[in-house]
């Protein structure tokens, strides 16, 4: 994870430490930006109640509301009392997976994919030809049996997460265990049997069931 700066000249946020010519100001450092892009995914996906937020019926929140929130609210809140609703903004404009969606001229915020909170997010649905030919997701070994046998669902989520990154399925799949497998979904197979996708972030892709006959292992992709 790498520091975010902002500029002296134009203000914008930056990875880099210098821009448009000149130094820039350290907003971030590493750890914090990390620390503060895992709380709010948490907050905005999860237990936005332990911060005591109420999100709307799309997932939006103020980014004001959020940062104060954190600030006062949150149950470590001695660890966040720099936060401000200038930091939450470059960390969602600086996601580099797009976990983060802005309005309003970053108003507000809600969490892009990946709720257990009821939401309607409000993706649009592609069509097959705006689709990738193949969709990837990662698991663990021992859950392969079941897969096959029923298919994708939700669980927790409120989606099925795909995305057309391998890399990024091994990685999500690594945080629950060994043995990691990545699947192959067919996307043409998942529109004839009437499930549509919808894409959110840079690279993940949501459905809200992937059948058995859609699914292949992926040849050498158990690591």
């Amino acid at each position: 994870m790498r520091p975010i700066y902002k500029c002296r000249v134009c203000g914008a946020y930056t990875e880099e430490p210098i821009h448009c010519g000149k130094p820039a100001q350290l907003l971030l450092t590493p750890q914090q930006r990390l620390r503060l892009s895992k709380l709010m995914s948490a907050l905005l996906r999860h237990i936005p109640w332990e911060a005591g937020l109420q999100l709307d019926e799309e997932g939006w929140v103020s980014v004001h509301e959020l940062a104060r929130a954190i600030r006062e609210r949150w149950r470590n809140r001695e660890q966040y009392q720099w936060v401000t609703p200038e930091h939450i903004v470059a960390v969602a404009l600086l996601d580099p997976k797009g976990r983060f969606q802005l309005r309003d001229n970053g108003r507000f915020i809600r969490a892009s994919y990946g709720h257990s909170v009821s939401i309607r997010l409000g993706h649009r649905e592609l069509s097959l030809d705006e689709v990738p030919p193949v969709l990837y997701h990662g698991t663990i070994a021992q859950r392969v049996p079941s897969i096959l046998r029923e298919g994708l669902r939700p669980m927790k989520r409120i989606a099925v997460h795909l995305t057309n990154s391998i890399e990024d399925a091994i990685d999500t799949a690594k945080r629950h265990g060994r043995n990691i497998v990545v699947l192959l979904i067919d996307t043409r197979c998942l529109y004839r049997k009437g499930y549509r996708v919808s894409k959110a972030g840079k690279s993940v892709y949501l459905v809200e069931y992937v059948p058995p006959d859609c699914i292949k292992i992926l040849e050498g992709a158990l690591t």
